[in-house]
């Protein structure tokens, strides 16, 4: 099979994982805008980039340790919780224009996608298993490369119909079920963060 079509059906498999990351680009998502949800994406895609070439330039075991350091799960977890609580209590701002977005307020979605995943250990457990999985199924390094190429293809893609399916949701939420819905995802990343000390400590 093409390594990029391998890469690609793997990385669209990633849509099924249901975590931090992805009810931070739902929020950014419903909240805000179209843009809002297309540059959580993209932060996401950035930092995804950017895992992928740490478990390509370092050993795995360097990383495995460094995932399993108590000390980098409870920061990661920190962040986690600040994200959480800010999204609880911060009271929801909605928008009337799904389309325009204010040129001030366009990296804020960027650093949070960029963030919220690349603070969780899970991610990098994850990239460490593809890319171990296309060092020992391809023999070229440019094939490697290329496999990983359609995994960012999928992922991101994948991403993108998240954000307009939430878009096309967000005709359907009142102001009230919205800000409900706020508050959920605010509790969940909270919950999130408290599995990840759990783990951390036990």
């Amino acid at each position: 099979m093409n390594p990029i079509i391998h890469g690609l059906f793997i990385g669209l498999g990633t849509s099924l994982i249901i975590g931090p990351v992805f009810f931070t680009l739902i929020k950014n998502s419903l909240q805000g805008s179209k843009l809002n949800g297309i540059l959580t994406a993209l932060g996401i895609l950035l930092s995804d980039i950017f895992v992928a070439f740490i478990c390509l330039i370092f050993s795995k075991e360097f990383l495995i340790n460094y995932v399993n350091q108590t000390s980098s799960q409870l920061i990661g977890a920190a962040i986690l919780a600040f994200f959480g609580i800010s999204i609880l209590f911060k009271p929801v701002q909605l928008s009337n224009n799904q389309n325009k977005q204010s040129p001030k307020k366009t990296i804020k979605p960027l650093m949070q996608g960029f963030t919220v995943n690349f603070i969780n250990p899970a991610v990098f457990v994850i990239w460490i298993g593809f890319v171990t999985f296309a060092e020992r199924t391809f023999t070229e390094s440019s094939t490697v490369y290329w496999f990983i190429f359609g995994i960012l293809l999928g992922i991101f893609s994948t991403d993108i119909l998240k954000v307009f399916g939430a878009s096309f949701l967000f005709k359907y939420l009142n102001p009230k079920n919205l800000i409900i819905l706020s508050k959920i995802i605010g509790i969940l990343l909270i919950l999130f963060s408290i599995i990840v000390v759990i783990k951390a400590i036990i």
